[in-house]
């Protein structure tokens, strides 16, 4: 798809000095690819710790019959 966009020059250069491409649409498409890789890893991290959290809680109110301190100790002495 063919786009005219108006780049900050200044950016734009130092953007260049991190990638290896050759043309400013090759960069403009590194540019939002990677944008697209951190932005889903935000994503899968924030549900991870909304499901810890979950966990966490539905967890809270229940009696154990050892910690987790304890149960580790034990694990690693087994080692």
């Amino acid at each position: 798809m063919r786009t005219n966009i108006i780049l900050n020059e200044e950016l734009l250069r130092e953007a260049q000095q991190y990638s290896s491409t050759k043309t400013r649409s090759a960069l403009v498409e590194e540019a939002l690819r990677i944008l697209v890789q951190v932005r889903a890893r935000e994503r899968a991290a924030e549900n991870y710790a909304s499901r810890v959290r979950q966990v966490q809680q539905k967890l809270q109110n229940r009696q154990f019959r050892d910690s987790a301190a304890e149960i580790l100790k034990r694990d690693r002495s087994r080692s």
